[in-house]
């Protein structure tokens, strides 16, 4: 088979000719051998290592499965694939068995999709709510290249390390967020129980109360007599927030503005710059061209600033700029991070070198959430101390004053 290639070599300079090859594997890990990046790979008539418009819109009437449901889905797949069973026979057994009916489903529609003539990969594009673009790009280069198997135990591989950052974030702020609710129903109960109660015997004595105690009782007697009102003005707050945040400029200003909080922004900067890498890392390994690579990495970054960013860095390297130094100029990742991805070309070991970076970024969010976690907890433990350290105040010291006017 002919094909014609665009790739880039370690000084980052590109290269493109046609070779005969007898598929494209065995053409990639030629191109590899020789220390060249591929970019744009091309068989006569048909494009290849290449993700074609597989964009996913929100719809919230698509029905999604979770990213551990869907990791332990393509363990399985391609454990059974490993043992020699066709592709449809490992669908249907794995389907057979599967406990969430939507998905069970799912699997019965891509197995006569498959017994139909259809690729895997085209099939999986149906379901756009189950497999993102990530996930049909290495399922198309692996159908490709001939290794489905591998392909998907890398892919359940990359989905289980997802799967656990996203439960050891869960867990760190589950505490938290338990101390912040305590916090609020605390606030609420004082509020709307005790100080009325206290109000009720100061205005039965008749007396000047410190200032202290009359802003306490204000803000209680507020939120009492408003309560309706304070609702409806924080649902509609919420919805004109949501509203504003689906406007492009909107979106991208707040997405920028996110990663400049101070200690947030840090910590969602570590967990942009692991699932770029990571996603980045694994798709080139899987043979898909550089320039697809780099569109579905940006969109696994949910960050609409972040994917513009990365947008630009795609037409740069496409235009013939080295990607470290496109990265480099755009000032939002580390320099640790851009000089790993320069070795990487240089030694055209890109693939590998980005995976360091995103197991390296992990552990540095798993430290980040931590320290976090641990700041924020004595934060709110200290809050609600204070909350009720003015309300005590604030109804003892007319008490105080009543007993010393009493003597």
């Amino acid at each position: 088979m002919e094909f014609s290639y665009l790739a880039q070599d370690k000084s980052g300079k590109r290269v493109s000719a046609k070779v005969d090859a007898n598929s494209l594997a065995a053409l990639i890990t030629q191109l590899k051998n020789q220390g060249l990046l591929p970019i744009e790979v091309k068989q006569v008539g048909k494009v290849l290592a290449k993700n074609k418009n597989q964009k996913i819109l929100f719809n919230p009437k698509r029905k999604s499965i979770k990213i551990r449901e869907l990791a332990i889905f393509t363990r399985q797949l391609s454990s059974v694939l490993s043992s020699g069973v066709l592709l449809n026979e490992a669908l249907a057994t794995i389907g057979q068995d599967w406990h969430d009916p939507y998905f069970r489903k799912v699997i019965a529609d891509i197995v006569y999709d498959i017994r139909s003539g259809k690729d895997f990969s085209s099939s999986l594009s149906r379901f756009p709510g189950c497999f993102n673009s990530t996930y049909i790009a290495l399922a198309q280069a692996g159908e490709e290249t001939g290794n489905l198997g591998n392909m998907l135990a890398n892919l359940a591989k990359y989905l289980e390390d997802i799967a656990a950052t996203i439960q050891k974030i869960k867990t760190a702020i589950r505490y938290p967020l338990f101390i912040l609710g305590f916090f609020f129903f605390t606030v609420f109960v004082i509020i709307t129980f005790i100080i009325p109660k206290f109000t009720a015997i100061f205005r039965h004595a008749n007396m000047t109360l410190p200032l202290l105690t009359r802003i306490v009782i204000g803000v209680s007697e507020f939120f009492i007599h408003n309560t309706l009102w304070i609702i409806f003005g924080l649902g509609v707050g919420a919805l004109v927030i949501f509203f504003l945040l689906k406007l492009p400029k909107v979106r991208f200003a707040f997405d920028r503005y996110k990663l400049k909080i101070p200690i947030l922004g840090n910590i969602l900067m570590k967990g942009l710059t692991s699932r770029f890498a990571r996603t980045l890392s694994i798709l080139i390994s899987g043979g898909v061209g550089l320039a697809s690579s780099l569109t579905i990495s940006a969109e696994s970054m949910n960050n609409v600033y972040a994917k513009s960013i990365i947008e630009q860095v795609k037409k740069r390297v496409l235009s013939g700029f080295p990607l470290s130094k496109e990265l480099a100029a755009r000032n939002i990742f580390r320099k640790i991070f851009v000089k790993m991805v320069e070795v990487g070309e240089r030694t055209g070991k890109i693939s590998e070198m980005l995976k360091r970076n995103a197991d390296y970024y992990d552990d540095e969010l798993n430290v980040a959430i931590a320290n976090f976690a641990s700041l924020l907890e004595p934060a709110l433990i200290i809050l609600i101390g204070g909350v009720v350290l003015i309300v005590v105040l604030a109804l003892y010291l007319p008490i105080f004053k009543m007993s010393t006017m009493k003597g």
